[in-house]
C-alpha cells in the first residue's frame, strides 16, 4: 500500500466523484480508477459503490477513511519536518556569550529566533572568551558571541560581524577631570584603570589597550576584574577609570560620569564566532539570520 493510493482514496472519498478527484489530483480518471482498484485488491474488499456519475463509500470505506486521512496527514507532517531540517529550521544549537547580551541587537535576535523557529533548541552558555573558543574547538559550543581581537583567533575559527559600538570613558563624577576632560587620552596615563581580565591578545581589553596606545595612552596602573558588569560600580566607587563599550554604560548609577570619545578608532566590534568547517544546517541558518540583524 503506497501513500499515493491513500491520498487518492481520501480525495475521491471526500469529493464522491472519481472525475473531480482526478482533476483535483492532476491525473487522468483512468489512472485514478486503477489506483482505487489496486488499493481494493490489496485490502481484499471494495471501498466504493460505483454509480454512473458518482461513487459512495461502502461500510469498509467509511471505516478505512479516518485512518487513511491520518496516514496522509502524518506523511505531510514528516515531509514538512524534513524540509524544515534541511533549511536549518530544526535542530539544536549551543551558543556562548558573556557580556555580549548588553548589545541590544543580540537579545532581540534571540527572541526573534526563539519565537520564529521553535523547533530549533537554543541553549545559551555564559562563559569567558577563552572558554568559548576552547568549547568551539571541542564542539561543545556551536557558536559564540564575543568581542575579540580577530588577528589572534585560533586558525579553525572565523568571525562574522554582528554589531559595533563606540567606546566611552567612565570616571567617578567627583574626579577632577569629570568636567574638565578635553578628550586628550594621553593625559590619563597616570590614572588607575579598571579593565576586564581577558586573555592576552584576544579579547576586549587587548583591543581597547591597542587603540589607546594609538592615542598615547599607556596606562601605568591597571586593575583587572573577571566581570565586565562590575566595572561601572567599581568606577563609581572611585577605584579607577575605565573604557568600555557604550552599551555597558547604560548601567547608569549614582557617582558615574560617562564621557563619549571622539577618536574614530574608539570602536568595539561584537562578533559571531563559528568554526570554519561548520556543516550543520541549523547553525548555518542561524548565521544567516544573524546577518540580517547586523
Amino acid at each position: 500500500m503506497e501513500l499515493r493510493h491513500l491520498r487518492a482514496f481520501v480525495v475521491a472519498a471526500e469529493l464522491q466523484s472519481f472525475s473531480r478527484a482526478a482533476q483535483t489530483l492532476g491525473i487522468a480518471q483512468s489512472a485514478l480508477s486503477q489506483l482505487m482498484r489496486t488499493l481494493e485488491s490489496e485490502l481484499g474488499m471494495p471501498l466504493f459503490r460505483r454509480a454512473n456519475r458518482s461513487v459512495a463509500l461502502t461500510a469498509a470505506g467509511l471505516a478505512f477513511l479516518p485512518h487513511a486521512r491520518q496516514s496522509v496527514s502524518a506523511s505531510e507532517l514528516a515531509a514538512s519536518a524534513a524540509r524544515r531540517a534541511r533549511r536549518g529550521e530544526a535542530g539544536e544549537i549551543n551558543i556562548g556569550y558573556h557580556s555580549a547580551l548588553f548589545e541590544a541587537n543580540l537579545p532581540l535576535l534571540l527572541r526573534h529566533y526563539f519565537s520564529t523557529f521553535p523547533e530549533v533548541k537554543l541553549t545559551l552558555v555564559d562563559a569567558g572568551i577563552r572558554a568559548q573558543l576552547d568549547m568551539l574547538l571541542e564542539h561543545k559550543l556551536d557558536l559564540a558571541f564575543a568581542r575579540v581581537f580577530k588577528d589572534h583567533l585560533p586558525e579553525r575559527l572565523r568571525t562574522h560581524h554582528f554589531s559595533q559600538s563606540r567606546l566611552v570613558l567612565l570616571m567617578p563624577d567627583n574626579h577632577p577631570l569629570a568636567v574638565q576632560f578635553t578628550g586628550d587620552l594621553g593625559s590619563l596615563r597616570h590614572e588607575t584603570f579598571v579593565f576586564l581580565q581577558d586573555p592576552a591578545g584576544i579579547g576586549l581589553t587587548s583591543h581597547t589597550l591597542h587603540v589607546c596606545r594609538q592615542h598615547q595612552l599607556h596606562p601605568e596602573n591597571i586593575m583587572h576584574v573577571p566581570s565586565l558588569m562590575s566595572i561601572p560600580g567599581l568606577v563609581a566607587a572611585g577605584i579607577g577609570l575605565s573604557i568600555v563599550p557604550e552599551p555597558l554604560a547604560r548601567l547608569s548609577m549614582p557617582g558615574l560620569r560617562v564621557i563619549p570619545l571622539a577618536q574614530p578608532e574608539m570602536l568595539s566590534e561584537l562578533s559571531l564566532i563559528s568554526r570554519i568547517d561548520e556543516r550543520s544546517t541549523a547553525v548555518l541558518h542561524f548565521i544567516e539570520e544573524a546577518r540580517d540583524w547586523c
